[in-house]
């Protein structure tokens, strides 16, 4: 199944697990692709630090909205991120070490920089060649989408969010359709992610 394909799936299992619609085409005001001080806050420091880390080096791009895979409103109030193996870098792996220990997660660290070290070199060779306007080097567009990664891990405790729920394609790879088990088992492994997160 193609990325995109797999990426509305568990989309749409999320939504019935959950009882909520998906919003997938939510903004925020701060939620933009430059790291700027009056988003960040305190953790401004460690944003550029990983931007840095990863070789960036030209903040003064054209801004634009970012977006999520999805946004889930009502109690739930997260961004949602399903993550494929190209997610799991060498260059996630590094934004990993800035990380503050205090930082509340709907996912597991320990388990993200396992599946980084299984699959980093897999990911490390997806669109190898691409490079981003912020990252103009070979593997460029890697190390973008790590640190954009990093916005939605950060930037979500300053803005009354709750922590970004994100599901990784190898925790679900056995799922390829929608069914009342699938949706119990999308079920299950989300309220393991916010009991976790609390």
């Amino acid at each position: 199944m193609a990325i995109k394909d797999r990426q509305k799936l568990f989309t749409e299992l999320v939504s019935r697990a959950l009882n909520e619609p998906a919003q997938i085409d939510a903004k925020f005001s701060w939620f933009i692709n430059q790291h700027q001080k009056e988003h960040f806050k305190d953790a401004y420091s460690i944003i550029e630090s990983i931007f840095v880390s990863l070789n960036g080096f030209d903040q003064q791009k054209g801004k634009r909205f970012l977006q999520c895979d999805a946004y889930f409103g009502g109690k739930y109030n997260f961004m949602f991120e399903f993550d494929e193996f190209q997610h799991f870098s060498t260059a996630r792996l590094n934004t990993f070490k800035h990380y503050p220990t205090a930082l509340k997660l709907n996912f597991s660290i320990s388990q993200w920089k396992e599946y980084c070290i299984k699959h980093l070199s897999k990911a490390d060779r997806y669109r190898l060649n691409k490079e981003a306007a912020d990252f103009k080097f070979k593997g460029g567009r890697t190390c973008q989408r790590a640190y954009l990664d990093v916005f939605r891990d950060l930037l979500p405790q300053y803005h009354k969010l709750n922590p970004t729920l994100r599901i990784a394609d190898f925790e679900v790879n056995h799922i390829i359709d929608i069914t009342p088990h699938s949706i119990k088992f999308v079920k299950d492994l989300i309220d393991n992610k916010i009991q976790q997160s609390q």
